[in-house]
């Protein structure tokens, strides 16, 4: 039998019988848990992916799109007919990647699998040529409005973590690249109040990095009326940098995602929300646990809500909020499996917050040794003292 190529399978298990029939005569593997997306497709032919269909997650379909564009592989998206939400980011997503009806025949799929697998060798010849422009001149220039570009974005970023009453931070920045899709900021909101949060913009590069700058422009902390003010809860404030978001029919890099806290230092009291971002780790008393508020991806849904949720903190809690990055980084093991947060977080449940911010570091450095810099790392720690 000649084999095609490798094509792996990306979805729901188990594999659809007609997506492993069409399959005969390619070198077919799923997608192995836990290991870096960059690493499994650096080698394939085809990506068949299958989202979850109304549930499709719009921030797994995003991170699939960027390695697709990464690599040479071509995706073929097998959409469900309820697949709604995977529909609307396809549509506004160029790049080597077809769409087909999941409930297309064995036969069916194997001839847009033949036809899929006939671009890929032209894809690959562009990327050599790309590869193999001489550097210098107009290269050189790009590498210095790059530079420029990581320093005025490093300009938004807070020069001084505000202390106030028993209440400290502790921040660690780690762009990919020259620039973040990552933003961070703390910032006294009155004389006992900061509000303080992380977040990311849907994929790499100078779009996610502009898309931050409007993150920090857009995100609504107070409400000055004449001479007074009132400070806006964090699950209003993500419902308006939401509709702000979705008002502006950005073409790419339109997605992003927010975990935003108020913490009260008088009274130790903390009011989050989080939009798409992975829920914030409270560390106490030795012991582990998830924040969880519900809301969904920014950018997405016009009127999409969002509950903020309170706690009450106490004397030598921490509180970790973080990229997805950080938590990837964290997770990552070098036999391609992955630990579970809650379990690595919990040896260090007892450290200071800024040996927290150490080790993540550590992870951030041996996952980049192995596969490059993926993504952006970002945590901010709160440490009542």
């Amino acid at each position: 039998m000649n084999v095609k190529g490798k094509l792996l399978y990306l979805g729901e298990t188990p594999i659809p019988e007609n997506v492993s029939a069409a399959a005969g005569d390619w070198q077919f593997a799923p997608c192995r848990d836990g290991m870096p997306l960059s690493a499994q497709f650096r080698d394939a032919t085809l990506v068949a992916v299958v989202p979850n269909g109304a549930a499709a997650d719009v921030r797994w379909l995003s991170a699939v799109l960027n390695e697709l564009d990464r690599s040479s592989a071509v995706g073929v998206f097998l959409l469900p007919p309820d697949a709604t939400v995977a529909r609307n980011l396809l549509s506004r997503r160029a790049g080597h990647f077809l769409c087909v009806s999941s409930e297309g025949s064995a036969a069916e799929l194997a001839a847009v699998f033949e036809a899929a697998g006939g671009l890929q060798p032209a894809i690959r010849s562009l990327r050599t040529e790309l590869s193999a422009l001489p550097a210098g001149g107009d290269a050189a220039e790009l590498d210095e409005e790059m530079r420029l570009a990581s320093r005025l974005q490093r300009d938004f970023l807070p020069r001084e973590l505000p202390q106030v009453g028993p209440v400290r931070f502790s921040v660690l920045f780690r762009p990919a690249g020259w620039v973040s899709g990552d933003i961070y900021d703390v910032a006294r909101l009155d004389e006992t109040r900061v509000g303080f949060y992380v977040a990311d913009a849907v994929g790499h590069g100078m779009p996610a990095a502009l898309m931050t700058m409007f993150i920090k422009r857009a995100l609504q902390t107070k409400r000055i009326t004449g001479n007074t003010y009132e400070i806006i809860p964090p699950g209003e404030s993500m419902a308006q940098l939401n509709t702000d978001l979705c008002d502006q029919q950005l073409s790419s890099c339109q997605f992003c995602t927010v975990a935003y806290g108020i913490v009260d230092t008088g009274d130790l009291t903390l009011t989050f929300a989080r939009a798409g971002h992975p829920a914030p780790i409270l560390l106490r008393d030795g012991k582990v646990e998830s924040l969880d508020a519900p809301g969904g991806l920014l950018g997405v849904f016009p009127e999409e809500q969002f509950e903020a949720r309170r706690r009450q903190l106490r004397a030598g809690d921490r509180v970790l909020f973080y990229s997805d990055g950080a938590e990837d980084a964290l997770c990552w093991t070098p036999q391609g499996g992955r630990k579970d947060l809650h379990a690595v977080l919990s040896a260090w449940a007892d450290t200071s917050s800024e040996r927290i911010l150490a080790r993540i570091g550590e992870h951030v450095d041996a996952t980049r040794r192995a596969y490059g810099p993926r993504d952006d790392a970002t945590a901010v720690v709160l440490n009542v003292a």
